[in-house]
């Protein structure tokens, strides 16, 4: 009669049962496809599909953005000058605006764009380029309009007084609002100022004011002295007056107290020549030796001036008597 067994047995007969399954089953489950058992074929690697897989698209590179430059500078008393270019091909807008945001100008581009604008005074402008509607791509330095407009005049050409000699040179300045002359950096006063030489006179205009017309004269000053003048020394009237001769004398008439007969004689009387007056002498003159004299006969009628007044008397009388005897 059999004997059941312990429980102990029993319970280590099933952990042999397990411990040999497991050495069966692990090599398997470690390498896949090998035999278990000795003489069983080993199944054979499973070949991977063929068929392609789907290839991947390369994503489309994004453009970089667009750049800009622009400048904005005073051209005149009343514009600016706008300079602007970018390297995008898409029309760009640009807006000049003052400081207090106004905008005064605007427009499009592509490309570049060179304008000269023209704004009012007073004020400083700047200038923004961008897209239309978007944030600006560049903003130029403000251009100021704030000082005055300068004054246009036009200087006057001076004048050169060039007589014979150097004493007398001079550079005439004239006189003109907002121009100073100048001679090697010395501002000539307005008027004359001596000068010498070869001159050239620039004008430069006054803060505030700006030139139009030439600024620039040259000339030469001449040295060549000038001539003696002959002085004429005119003789002296005294030795004139004492060359002259004297005066003649007028021809003695008849005596007096004689008479003569005929009427032929009575008319031949009043034929005789009257005495011709002496010149006056000059009082300037030097007087010559032979003047005393003859001043000294001249005090009263002498005899000879007596008797031709009476021969002037007679003939008179006799003439008288004939015409009226009839």
């Amino acid at each position: 009669m059999s004997h059941p067994a312990p429980p102990i047995a029993r319970r280590l007969a099933f952990l042999a049962v397990l411990l040999g399954a497991l050495a069966i089953l692990l090599p398997v489950a470690l390498a896949p496809g090998a035999s278990a058992v000795e003489g069983r074929v080993p199944a054979s690697p499973s070949v991977p599909d063929p068929t392609p897989s789907p290839s991947t698209t390369p994503a489309t590179p994004t453009p970089p953005p667009p750049s800009a430059q622009v400048a904005l500078a005073r051209s005149a008393c009343d514009s600016v000058r706008l300079t602007a270019r970018t390297d995008n091909t898409a029309p760009l807008t640009y807006r000049v605006a003052d400081e207090a945001g106004n905008v005064v100008a605007t427009g499009t581009f592509s490309g570049s764009v060179d304008r000269v604008l023209s704004l009012s005074t007073g004020h400083d402008y700047t200038a923004a380029v961008g897209p239309a509607g978007a944030a600006p791509l560049a903003t130029s330095s403000p251009a100021s309009l704030r000082e005055a407009c300068p004054v246009s005049v036009t200087a006057d050409a001076p004048g050169f007084d060039d007589p014979c000699g150097t004493q007398a040179d001079a550079v005439v300045a004239p006189t003109i609002i907002g121009v100073d002359y100048r001679v090697g950096g010395t501002v000539l006063a307005p008027g004359a100022n001596s000068a010498v030489g070869m001159v050239t006179v620039e004008a430069s205009a006054r803060p505030g004011y700006v030139l139009k017309g030439p600024s620039q004269w040259t000339h030469t000053f001449s040295a060549e002295p000038c001539a003696a003048s002959a002085q004429s020394s005119p003789a002296p009237q005294g030795d004139a007056a004492a060359a002259a001769p004297p005066p003649a004398a007028p021809p003695a008439g008849p005596a007096p107290g004689t008479s003569q007969a005929g009427p032929s004689a009575a008319l031949a009387a009043p034929s005789a020549p009257a005495p011709t007056p002496e010149p006056e002498p000059n009082d300037s003159a030097p007087r010559s030796a032979a003047q005393p004299a003859m001043q000294a006969s001249v005090g009263g009628p002498g005899p000879l001036e007596w008797s031709i007044m009476i021969a002037i008397a007679l003939a008179g009388g006799i003439a008288f008597w004939l015409k009226t005897r009839h």
